[in-house]
């Protein structure tokens, strides 16, 4: 099983942060930033690492929001609160929005993350 953490980050007006897949890391798409969590790590220092590493965002982790199981992957979708002040800085040729949570998920969404946009929409709308 292939274990990954996925940031959820909200703006003021209550957008989530949507990243696109880097060019040279299929399948294309749009998702929730993060990355996979290393033998040892915690999902949230995984986090942490990766949004650091992809998106120079500093930050700490909140409550894990749901776990998706698609296998092979297992998706961690944890809140993510930016330090003040910090922006997002794309560092591997992704493109990065703010997407309003709505009835209609993004059509460009990846599979897994789709199913975690049905559960923020219970949650939000």
């Amino acid at each position: 099983m292939i274990r990954v953490s996925a940031a959820v980050i909200f703006d003021g007006a209550g957008r989530v942060l949507l990243c696109s897949r880097p060019p040279d890391k299929p399948p294309a798409g749009w998702e929730f930033p993060g990355g996979k969590i290393e033998p040892g790590e915690t999902p949230e220092a995984a986090l942490e690492r990766e949004l650091l590493e992809e998106l120079a965002l500093p930050g700490r982790c909140g409550a894990e929001l749901a776990v998706v199981t698609a296998a092979p992957v297992e998706l961690h979708f944890i809140e993510f609160f930016p330090e003040a002040g910090a922006a997002v800085t794309p560092k591997e040729g992704q493109s990065f929005r703010w997407q309003e949570i709505t009835p209609e998920m993004p059509a460009d969404l990846l599979a897994n993350d789709k199913v975690f946009w049905e559960i923020l929409k219970k949650k939000y709308l």
